[in-house]
């Protein structure tokens, strides 16, 4: 099996691009070395697709003492499968009379300059699955523009999933066939024929990547169920940016030297917050917003387990208020502020989890 080349860097989107690398570097050695009174860091990263194993992660971990319960699952080739033949898998889409012309300009039949012409697509439809094997085939969709209509070749290939029988083999381990309708193939224009074909193999390459690397969606979750696993908290509403508490800078360190291992393009950044009042009120704003997200979504839960009668869940919940309750006591004594608005809401919480205790303490005698 070849190894797929390594593609040049992206950013991705939502995340820093990392340019001003040398800026916080320097920003941040000198907060160090001057012992500026700090409230912690705004943490902000980017993830490229590179070439990380899952092996090479839990390496990583170990060397940096980082926890390891925060790795990623094994790879699974069911899982990649289901990635690359999926809505979101390999797709081409070209204009009829023009098939080697793929980019983006080409989607729809619509390129710069020129009237709408007839476009087609190709694309993985779902066929059928069972305990053995996940059947799919390659489809061949053509968009009329002028007519508005859809027309298909239903079978251009079979890519075909076959389940792992033999005992002791991993859950979700598996192969990929992909067999081509030749005779299919055969009936369209000559460029249309190696089109279909290099989207054959896209299919096959795409699956043996994801079988042996990390996406960079995989290791940006690492990275942000890390994060958020110090009690980070979303300065920015659609995340991607972090602030963290003093006391993790030395895990924020190991962090960074981790990114550094992704890849070129990577990065993790470590923007030191000083302790001023308009730092203070962005950083209240962020946590109260999220404070009162995490109570509002544990409050319906709580309700939730009250109607089903499942009291099995109060352990759960329970744990779920504490912690709420011991970081906001953190925020509150790092930001000096009293977050009355999150500790009021806290209160309603603890009477509705202390009923639903109740209950549970009713059913158990």
């Amino acid at each position: 099996m070849s190894t797929p080349s390594a593609p040049v860097p992206q950013p991705t989107a939502g995340e820093s691009a990392g340019t001003g690398d040398v800026v916080f570097d320097a920003y941040t050695a000198t907060m160090d070395t001057n012992d500026a009174p700090l409230l912690g860091h705004m943490v902000l990263y980017s993830v490229f697709e590179g070439h990380v194993t899952r092996d090479d992660l839990v390496a990583a971990f170990r060397e940096l003492g980082l926890d390891e319960d925060l790795l990623p699952p094994p790879v699974r080739e069911v899982d990649a499968f289901e990635r690359v033949t999926g809505p979101n898998g390999v797709r081409v889409t070209y204009p009829l009379d023009d098939p080697r012309a793929t980019g983006p300009a080409s989607r729809h039949g619509r390129r710069r300059g020129r009237q709408p012409v007839d476009a087609a697509t190709l694309m993985v439809r779902p066929v059928r699955r069972d305990g053995e094997q996940i059947v799919r085939h390659v489809v061949r969709e053509i968009r009329d523009e002028k007519a508005s209509s859809l027309k298909y070749d239903t079978q251009l290939a079979t890519c075909t999933f076959h389940r792992a029988s033999s005992e002791g083999s991993p859950e979700g381990a598996g192969t990929l066939d992909i067999r081509p309708n030749n005779t299919a193939i055969a009936r369209l224009p000559e460029a249309e024929q190696e089109t279909v074909r290099e989207m054959l193999d896209a299919v096959g390459a795409a699956f043996r990547r994801r079988c042996t690397y990390l996406t960079s969606d995989k290791l940006r979750g690492v990275l942000r169920r890390y994060v958020e696993s110090l009690d980070g908290t979303k300065i920015r509403p659609t995340g991607g940016v972090y602030f963290v508490n003093r006391r993790h800078s030395e895990t924020l360190g190991k962090l960074r030297d981790l990114v550094k291992r992704f890849g070129q393009g990577s990065n993790f950044v470590r923007v030191p917050l000083p302790d001023q009042d308009e730092m203070r009120e962005m950083i209240v704003a962020a946590f109260t917003t999220r404070a009162k997200e995490d109570l509002d979504q544990l409050a319906q839960d709580i309700v939730a387990a009250q109607r089903s009668g499942k009291t099995e869940e109060a352990i759960a919940l329970h744990q779920r208020f504490r912690a709420l309750e011991e970081t906001t006591e953190e925020h509150s004594e790092l930001l000096s502020s009293s977050l009355d608005d999150t500790r009021a809401a806290l209160n309603l919480v603890k009477l509705q989890l202390g009923g639903l205790l109740a209950t549970a303490a009713d059913d158990d005698e």
